[in-house]
């Protein structure tokens, strides 16, 4: 009885043919290519977010998320969704500059 392997020789493949890419770069350029718009960046925003406003936010924060550019808080405390309502504008360009790019273009305080 022959061998399977003996039809399908095994293929040497260089260290050039076998790259490894992430599956973040694999998706983006499959959605890319099919003009699908999806970002997966929403994790680092979030972070960067947290990372600038400190704590206390993260701590009375219910949930942060993003949609189409449009960073939503959804907060606690009045006192708190007051204050981050005057500096919108100000927490949206520090923002975007720890990511290096117009990211965000709102901010919205729930």
């Amino acid at each position: 009885m022959k061998n399977q392997s003996e039809d399908y020789p095994k293929r040497n493949r260089a260290t050039s043919e076998a790259k490894e890419l992430p599956l973040q770069s694999i998706l983006q350029s499959w959605f890319d290519n099919h003009d699908i718009s999806v970002e997966f960046d929403e994790g680092e925003i979030i972070d960067a977010w947290e990372e600038i406003t400190g704590g206390i936010v993260k701590k009375l924060s219910k949930r942060v998320y993003v949609r189409d550019k449009v960073l939503y808080v959804c907060v606690n405390a009045p006192a708190l969704k007051s204050e981050l309502m005057m500096m919108r504008t100000a927490l949206k360009d520090k923002l975007n500059e720890r990511l290096g790019a117009k990211r965000i273009k709102s901010i919205i305080i729930k």
